[in-house]
């Protein structure tokens, strides 16, 4: 079994500042309170009783890949302020995939927005595969620029298969380092995401267990071929197989596969 390349596309850079970004605190008193317009931050104090983290949203709606393009990197950069410390020790500055919505003027520790909690306070996020989607162990002066490779993030995001509602930021007990707003004057120093598409083989897997082998692709314009010799007079065809779409994800399961079988994406429809 073997998967095929599709043909080229051409790159295209996008570069987006947030649609909306704000900051939550664990303190006493602090817990309820929306800083919406306020400074960005991952401070937490050694004692982890004032813990802040920070959300951030991008509209990616204008990027649309066709079928033979992927992301190719995706980078969050943002400008760090010492004014309340550094990130001596090298802490990771993490970002996560949040999995709740949640409204810039009204997010507090305690709450997404005016009127629903959090599932769990400071925000619902999740990794990839456990793990943070990006980390960076920076320690910048004072104004310098910190960036995270968000590539499998992005990709997910305008792939469909998870809802954009943002990142979070987030850090470990004694990382002191704060950053600019989407609202500071400077636009040079505002968050800044800069998404680089270009050709590729979109997410395209095969994996087996059970006596089953399952195929998954996240390229909505994209259509399954197979065939069963590589020579070139054997022309792909267009598989009959069923496809199977669930949150932005085409697969198709095959029972029992015998013999030689060679699959492909094609830019559909």
């Amino acid at each position: 079994m073997a998967l095929a390349t599709l043909t080229k596309a051409p790159a295209a850079t996008y570069s987006f500042e947030p649609t909306a970004d704000a900051r939550v605190i664990s303190y006493p008193g602090y817990l309820n309170l929306n800083f919406a317009a306020d400074i960005l931050s991952c401070y937490t104090d050694s004692s982890a009783v004032n813990t802040q983290r920070t959300f951030i949203q991008f509209d990616l709606s204008s990027i649309t890949l066709a079928s033979t393009q992927i992301v190719k990197s995706a980078t969050l950069t943002m400008t760090a302020s010492t004014s309340f410390g550094d990130n001596a020790s090298h802490l990771p500055m993490q970002i996560f995939r949040m999995v709740s919505p949640w409204a810039e003027g009204s997010v507090t520790w305690s709450n997404r927005d005016s009127t629903h909690p959090w599932i769990s306070p400071g925000g619902d996020f999740a990794g990839s595969g456990g793990q943070p989607y990006s980390i960076s162990t920076a320690s910048p002066t004072n104004g310098g620029a910190v960036a995270w490779d968000v590539t499998a993030l992005v990709q997910e995001w305008v792939s469909h298969v998870s809802t954009n509602y943002g990142l979070m930021l987030k850090s470990e007990s004694g990382n002191h380092l704060i950053f600019n707003q989407r609202e500071i004057s400077t636009v040079s120093l505002r968050p800044g995401l800069t998404v680089v598409t270009g050709a590729g083989l979109p997410p395209f897997h095969a994996s087996a267990s059970g006596g089953q082998v399952l195929l998954w692709w996240t390229s909505t314009n994209a259509v399954l071929q197979e065939k069963t010799n590589l020579h070139p007079a054997v022309a792909w065809s267009d598989s009959g197989r069923t496809v199977t779409q669930s949150g932005g994800t085409n697969s198709v399961t095959i029972s029992s596969p015998k013999g030689n079988n060679f699959f492909r994406l094609r830019g559909g429809p």
